[in-house]
């Protein structure tokens, strides 16, 4: 069932909504209150609060959840947290209803309903390394050059603190 639920999420993210959201174009670091992460694994996730701990203070709430369709961990979610035609379900209305102020993407490999998880937190503003797939997505993009994600998240916020 899950090329079912696939070509549904696909099918919405090829049609955006028609109502694009307002957001400012720069982002305040001195009002950023809570982080989503979307990352590859848990480890990442751990390795970005680090990151976003030292960098932006240790009071700044941060969730993550990464992709991964064998794992029961709670970070973790995979297409049966879709309906068949595609809706999320009770564990991801959960957390699309924290409304974060920043969100960071670095999943290397992309599948539709990571970026559809994306698509649905599109009020938050949003940075990550650049990908053809990404770009209708983030608001701020950097070139993957580091070899590490711990690194190439402390460019991000760097280049985020430059830009306010």
């Amino acid at each position: 069932m899950k090329w079912i639920r696939e070509y549904y999420v696909k099918s919405i993210l090829e049609n955006p909504k028609k109502k694009l959201t307002q957001k400012s174009i720069l982002l305040n670091t001195a009002n950023i209150k809570t982080i989503s992460i979307i990352a590859s694994s848990k480890k990442e996730i751990e390795v970005i609060k680090e990151v976003v701990h030292s960098d932006l203070g240790n009071e700044i709430t941060v969730m993550g959840n990464y992709y991964d369709e064998k794992s029961v961990d709670e970070q973790a979610f995979s297409y049966k947290d879709f309906t068949l035609f595609g809706k999320p379900r009770e564990k991801l209305i959960q957390l699309l209803s924290l409304t974060p102020d920043l969100i960071i993407f670095t999943p290397e490999r992309l599948n539709y309903f990571t970026l559809f998880l994306l698509q649905l937190q599109s009020t938050s503003y949003s940075m990550g390394f650049y990908n053809k797939e990404t770009e209708p997505y983030l608001d701020l993009m950097l070139n993957n050059e580091e070899k590490d994600i711990q690194s190439g998240t402390a460019l991000l916020i760097k280049y985020l603190k430059q830009i306010n």
